[in-house]
């Protein structure tokens, strides 16, 4: 349908259109709402919240919750005993689809990463074969919308780590093959394609001339590039080289937790921006609150000194008696200041969630402590003044969109090649 183009007679016989009038208006206004919103009582705040996250799309961009099932054997389409995520209570926090992660521990070799990439995919296959009135595939983001409208939860798998990759640039064409939609270039330590944020050793100075081969392939294969966990150094070179917005799919904001590399400095969440990316929000408290930060090193300290893991009976013993001296977890609030930060600096289209759950270990902020919680998070987004709309881009529409800029990157790159 055609806009017909009306204007008014504007002062000193400029002619204004009426659409850029309308728009004056909107943003004169928009205080207005944005404070009838804050009027508005916490009761009624979170009715609001309920209702939002049950009717729109939520995506997490990473849950760990494959690996976690190795570890933790049980029925995510169930209420589980132990973990953050399972269908009963995504379904009560309105989390529509999650990223899958298929992580790979640095210490494997390239044989058994690629055993593990196998194993992982299997596990999450088990669950869209066995369950098809609950969960189902998704390439892409029209098959996340689609699962979405048929009321099943998308299982898209994703690869952290790029270590079974090994030197071989064909094996990205498996992992296309299997549904991979983003990878990780690394992990917690420097592997062939780049340096790791985790790791003093920076062998490469940011990406290996093989990583330099991987981001084109990732263009061309319409795989979303994932820049957490990778140094600053990387993270420049993925934005210089790549053709296509890059992601940060759970990293927060440095700008809280001064010195922690794990988070994004101000710089790199502008360019990101610039390139159309995202950044999906950390629910770590330590990456959410340096004083969280701080205290958790403590005890993760302590605990690798001693050589017992935190889900241990004894390891739990001594975090439940940390805990009454130190701060290890933060709330939503804080959380939400991240997404303020990054809209503040970047805009409201480039900032999303990827609460890392199953990956943080007991360190979710308190009023979130597994998927059933999205609804709080939306509250205080409200109670910020936070508009439904802007709240659906947070919710899904960011990285949906960035998903869909990178598949047809693919494409485009993929038609020049064939003339």
């Amino acid at each position: 349908m055609k806009l017909i183009n009306l204007t008014l007679q504007g002062l000193y016989g400029n002619k204004i259109s009426l659409w850029t009038l309308v728009s004056v208006l909107f943003v004169a206004l928009l205080p207005s709402c944005k404070n009838r919103l804050k009027e508005k009582s916490d009761e009624a705040l979170m009715k609001m919240a309920l209702e939002i996250s049950q009717k729109n799309l939520i995506i997490d961009s990473h849950i760990d919750w494959p690996e976690w099932l190795l570890n933790f054997p049980g029925d995510i389409s169930k209420r589980t005993q132990q973990g953050d995520f399972d269908l009963e209570r995504a379904n009560e926090g309105g989390l529509k689809a999650t990223m899958s992660v298929i992580y790979i521990n640095s210490e494997l070799g390239v044989d058994d990463g690629r055993e593990l990439v196998d194993s992982l995919r299997r596990l999450i296959s088990f669950y869209t074969e066995t369950y098809p009135d609950m969960f189902a595939a998704a390439l892409n983001p029209d098959e996340v919308r689609s699962n979405f409208s048929r009321q099943l939860f998308s299982l898209p798998v994703c690869l952290e780590n790029g270590s079974p990759i090994g030197e071989d640039i064909e094996y990205l064409e498996y992992l296309k093959d299997i549904g991979v939609v983003y990878i990780t270039l690394c992990h917690d330590e420097t592997n062939q394609i780049s340096d790791s944020n985790f790791d003093e050793y920076r062998q490469w100075n940011g990406l290996s001339p093989f990583g330099l081969e991987v981001i084109r392939e990732l263009n061309r294969l319409g795989i979303m590039i994932d820049i957490s966990h990778s140094t600053d150094s990387t993270v420049y070179q993925a934005l210089r080289y790549s053709s296509a917005p890059v992601v940060a799919t759970h990293s927060s904001c440095r700008h809280f937790t001064p010195g922690y590399e794990r988070n994004l400095p101000d710089t790199p969440i502008k360019l990101i921006a610039d390139k159309d990316g995202v950044i999906m929000v950390n629910f770590g408290s330590m990456f959410l609150d340096s004083v969280c930060l701080r205290n958790c090193n403590e005890a993760i300290g302590y605990l690798k000194s001693q050589k017992i893991t935190y889900y241990s009976q004894e390891g739990a013993a001594y975090l439940d008696e940390f805990v009454k001296s130190h701060k290890v977890v933060t709330d939503s609030k804080q959380l939400v200041n991240h997404i303020d930060y990054i809209v503040h600096i970047a805009g409201i289209d480039h900032v999303g969630l990827g609460s890392d759950f199953n990956g943080v270990g007991p360190t979710q902020p308190a009023d979130v402590r597994d998927v059933s919680g999205y609804p709080v998070i939306i509250f205080e987004l409200l109670r910020r003044g936070y508009s439904e709309d802007d709240i659906r881009k947070i919710l899904s529409g960011n990285f949906l969109r960035v998903w869909d800029k990178v598949i047809e990157k693919g494409r485009e790159i993929n038609k020049i090649s064939e003339i």
